[in-house]
């Protein structure tokens, strides 16, 4: 799902919510402005999600609605006669800003340290899932059901050998064992929604995916 004005959830404050000589007014609305705004900035540009802090002020004389940035430099990135206006006029401010910082970085990326624009070389969590290792062998955990009073929990899997369904007290000899898997990018332009960095040669992304991961693969996506 995409963010933009229409999916914005404000939350109010009073005059508890911040101390006396911030800008902030005594009354206002929080929102916040995810890290991954606008959604054309790549992913090696996102940054932490921001509070914003939208409130009424007549610091140019007229009242006005205003937003600024509640943790970073304050700076004010909207300002309209109405609520709406403000906050639309801020995200499109952001918007702009991340879209300058970025080109900037894949420019000094380039022509002062001599990289690719981006880090070619991405890495992604793509999930994890129990394995029960038991004398009968190996099979994929689907779900624990709890026992009854004074019983053991039972766990039923998938056994990987024959598809099987098949069930284990979780008291016998059996061992649940969690296995995490990753994804080695490499210059591709797949989405990576479990993305959890970038590194600037196969070398170290490769041993950070050997101590992190069970098990990992590389991506065959198209190119970027």
């Amino acid at each position: 799902m995409g963010f933009d004005l229409s999916t914005v959830r404000f939350t109010p404050y009073g005059p508890d919510r911040f101390p006396a000589w911030t800008p902030f007014a005594t009354r206002g609305y929080l929102f916040t402005v995810p890290g991954d705004y606008p959604a054309d900035l790549p992913a090696f540009f996102h940054v932490t999600n921001w509070e914003m802090v939208v409130y009424r002020t007549r610091a140019s004389g007229a009242r006005m609605w205003e937003v600024r940035d509640r943790n970073g430099n304050r700076r004010v990135w909207g300002e309209d006669t109405t609520r709406r206006g403000a906050v639309g006029l801020a995200l499109a401010e952001i918007a702009r800003k991340r879209r300058e910082d970025a080109d900037e970085i894949r420019d000094r990326r380039v022509n002062l340290l001599g990289l690719e624009p981006e880090p070619p070389y991405r890495v992604e969590t793509t999930g994890s899932t129990g394995l029960i290792l038991s004398p009968a062998g190996v099979g994929r955990l689907t779900r624990i059901e709890p026992g009854d009073v004074g019983q053991a929990a039972t766990y039923r899997y998938t056994d990987l050998a024959t598809g099987q369904e098949r069930t284990a007290a979780a008291d016998g000899p059996v061992t649940l064992h969690d296995v995490s898997a990753g994804l080695l990018h490499t210059r591709c332009a797949c989405p990576a929604p479990g993305l959890v960095g970038f590194h600037e040669n196969r070398e170290d992304a490769a041993a950070y995916l050997n101590e992190h991961y069970d098990a990992w693969w590389h991506c065959t996506g198209r190119p970027a």
